[in-house]
């Protein structure tokens, strides 16, 4: 990957929190691509196609989204499979649950998601929150499709439509990180620990790169 490439995407990892007050920020850890591919069972790239708020039964409130499935770069999911995805956090009628640093999505949106499975609910997270989700966006110069992460307080309306296109020097293209997690995908988990996530869980949901046991 180009060193300028390198460097953007290296700042685009840097979680920040938009329209969030300091008090209610959220704090992760900042991970690396590889780290965040190594971490993930699923990582692809869908198109939102429906959102909805739900409260499950211990009152807790959750963002989710239908993903169509547009390429699959890791894990097993097919062009044309479908894949709910959730977020902490939401409104239903006047109950709202604010959670800084949660990922937000809009119908229409296209997305690249890496995705932690949640077999017991029968849908996917996102990892590290909204670390784990970006927009795609076409460049407004030649339309080449470009990532962007952009977090927005749940208190305050959100569409993808409408998000700003980082300045030249910070721009990541999709294709230069899809060819960097299918790379990461084929040669397999390293060893080296993620927080977050158990050894056990790595060994299990990846390729184990020579001489790791």
């Amino acid at each position: 990957m180009p060193l300028l490439v390198r460097l953007a995407l290296a700042a685009m990892l840097t979680v920040s929190v938009v329209g969030v007050a300091p008090a209610s920020a959220t704090s992760v850890a900042p991970m690396t691509l590889d780290q965040m591919t190594d971490a993930s069972d699923l990582v692809v790239r869908g198109t939102v196609e429906s959102v909805w708020v739900e409260e499950d039964a211990k009152g807790v409130i959750w963002t989710r989204a239908l993903v169509r499935v547009d390429e699959g770069m890791k894990g097993n999911a097919d062009p044309g499979d479908y894949v709910t995805v959730e977020a902490a956090g939401g409104t239903i009628g006047t109950k709202a649950s604010i959670v800084a640093g949660s990922a937000r999505y809009s119908v229409g949106e296209e997305t690249l998601l890496f995705l932690s499975d949640k077999p017991s609910k029968g849908v996917y997270g996102t990892i590290g929150m909204g670390v784990g989700k970006f927009t795609v966006r076409p460049s407004p110069i030649d339309g080449t499709p470009l990532l962007v992460r952009f977090m927005l307080s749940q208190d305050k309306a959100y569409d993808a439509r409408f998000l700003p296109v980082p300045p030249i020097d910070q721009q990541v293209t999709l294709a230069s990180v899809e060819t960097s997690v299918r790379a990461r995908a084929a040669l397999g988990w390293d060893g080296k620990s993620i927080p977050g996530i158990s050894d056990a869980q790595l060994r299990t949901i990846n390729r184990l790169q020579p001489g790791v046991r």
